[in-house]
């Protein structure tokens, strides 16, 4: 549970957190403060300047090319919808699908949800259900 303390609490930067009823911990409270860097154990929230931490973020996806025939911005000019057109799919997941064959929102429609989940990770074959009936209803609509 959570609380503030005094008559103007939604001014107040003073918090109180409060351990009411856990397996194994015994009732507690502990007082902490909103600050503008986060939550602080003071008013005064202060950024530490720690050395040490500076790292680089890897990429997720190689910056690879789509093949000059697969259009994934946007819709083409023959009327086709782009894979990131359908919703839930966006750049890095178009381009997974693209390298496993599914370059077109005609193939995502034909293929085998257990068979395409099988040869891409970390997607399973409700999801890719799930946006054959979001590609339906882009074409539909």
């Amino acid at each position: 549970m959570f609380k503030t303390k005094g008559f103007a609490s939604n001014n107040s930067l003073k918090r109180r957190a409060v351990i009411v009823d856990a397996p194994d911990l015994p009732p507690e409270e502990a007082e902490f403060y909103i600050t503008s860097v986060g939550i602080a154990d003071t008013e005064k929230g202060e950024v530490p300047e720690t050395k040490g931490l500076e790292f680089e973020v890897e990429a997720l996806y190689e910056e690879e090319g789509y093949p000059e025939e697969v259009n994934t911005e946007n819709a083409n000019n023959s009327g086709e919808y782009a894979l990131t057109d359908v919703k839930g799919i966006g750049d890095g997941t178009a381009k997974n699908l693209v390298k496993n064959g599914v370059a077109s929102v005609d193939a995502l429609l034909e293929s085998d949800p257990e068979e395409l989940a099988s040869k891409i990770s970390g997607i399973s074959s409700k999801m890719i259900s799930e946006w054959q009936t979001n590609a339906i209803a882009l074409i539909n609509a």
